[in-house]
């Protein structure tokens, strides 16, 4: 493995999945705002749309980073048993 291999790999996660976060954001906050949202899950709740936002865009991002995640670690190579010569 390359030194820097564990930041590439943050990289291949991170980034696509912010971009995708982004779209998902995007395309889902096009059809429903937050306020509507807020009142129809927590009332009593004083959320701003700007917090609204960005706690989807966070909740996007990380349910994204997490199907990134799982490919990265499904990707990885199955590491082999070295048989010995004597068995």
């Amino acid at each position: 493995m390359r030194p820097h291999g564990w930041l590439h790999r943050l990289g291949a996660v991170l980034w696509p999945s912010f971009l995708t976060a982004a779209i998902a954001t995007a395309a889902f906050f096009a059809n429903v705002d937050p306020e509507g949202l807020r009142l129809a899950s927590f009332p009593d709740w004083q959320i701003s749309r700007e917090v609204g936002y960005t706690v989807g865009f966070f909740m996007f991002w990380a349910v994204t980073a997490l199907s990134s995640l799982i490919t990265v670690v499904l990707l990885e190579p199955p590491k082999q048993k070295v048989k010995s010569p004597h068995a």
